[in-house]
């Protein structure tokens, strides 16, 4: 079967047909797919038919499968007897309570891990069951943004870092500054270098970044709030919408995701397993 890379159009992304992902790869197969990621940050597959065994062999051809990290108390009883890498989003309730994690509503642009000193690379995941509308996932570039961001403001900012934090299961930030007693948190530089292509992208997020590091409170909210709605412009982003039986896989080094409303009383079911990753290297290195 021929294999195609077809880009998106968009801002990131394409879509890579003639795999069936249950099938062993071959190593120059393997790699091709892993440079596609590369290049197009976002690629997705369609019509996949994957137990668990079967996505965590996908994952190992990007790297080592990430930890869980949630702690013990939120998890829930799906977890029971899975893989520690494996997640799940979903809505649907037993007992009243969410199998899965990040249940309901919208989700702001955010890098997965970010609050954690060495983040996971990439993260995989899997539609099970899928509402019939709403529920997008939006990637936005910020390889792109970088280079859209005026040069006085890369000046400014190309040494800087910025405070990362979040508390587990928020997905649209109501308040200034986290304080839950189970909240995680870690210093960024603002712009990082990519260790395998050598880009610069931004590496702020509208979810988890409180403020950058030696400006006042003033400056600090205005550069960021100027970053966070270029990331949201329509030109850096790819929308996907979910089918049952697609698997994604992202690059968390230069992208940021934020997730779409979708209806209460429809069943949302994916399956989510990251890849470990390193500390983050400063763009001013």
């Amino acid at each position: 079967m021929r294999v195609e890379v077809i880009p998106t159009g968009s801002g990131c992304g394409a879509e890579i047909r003639g795999i069936d992902l249950r099938e062993p790869l071959s190593d120059e197969l393997a790699q091709r797919i892993y440079n596609a990621w590369l290049e197009h940050i976002v690629i997705f597959f369609r019509n996949q038919d994957l137990q668990e065994r079967d996505h965590l062999q996908f994952t190992k051809y990007f790297g080592s499968a990430g930890d869980y990290m949630r702690p013990s108390t939120l998890r829930n009883n799906i977890m029971k007897n899975r893989h520690d890498a494996v997640m799940f989003v979903s809505n649907i309730r037993e007992n009243g309570q969410p199998i899965g994690a990040l249940p309901d509503g919208e989700m702001m642009f955010h890098t997965d891990t970010a609050y954690d000193t060495k983040i996971h690379k990439a993260t995989t995941l899997y539609a099970i069951e899928i509402p019939s509308y709403g529920g997008e996932t939006i990637f936005s570039n910020q390889y792109a943004v970088y280079e859209a961001l005026p040069e006085t403001l890369k000046k400014e900012l190309k040494i800087r870092e910025a405070y990362t934090a979040y508390e587990f299961g928020t997905t649209v930030k109501d308040k200034a500054e986290y304080n839950d007693p189970e909240m995680r948190s870690a210093n960024h530089p603002v712009f990082r270098t990519h260790e395998e292509t050598g880009g610069i992208s931004v590496f702020v997020n509208e979810l988890m970044t409180e403020k950058i590091i030696g400006l006042s409170n003033r400056k600090s909210s205005a550069y960021l709030e100027q970053i966070f709605a270029m990331q949201r412009e329509t030109r850096f982003c790819y929308k996907h919408r979910w089918q049952a039986g697609d698997l994604i896989i992202w690059d968390n080094r230069c992208s940021l995701h934020a997730r779409r409303d979708f209806p209460r009383d429809q069943r949302r079911l994916l399956r989510r397993i990251t890849v470990q990753g390193d500390r983050p290297m400063s763009a001013a290195l």
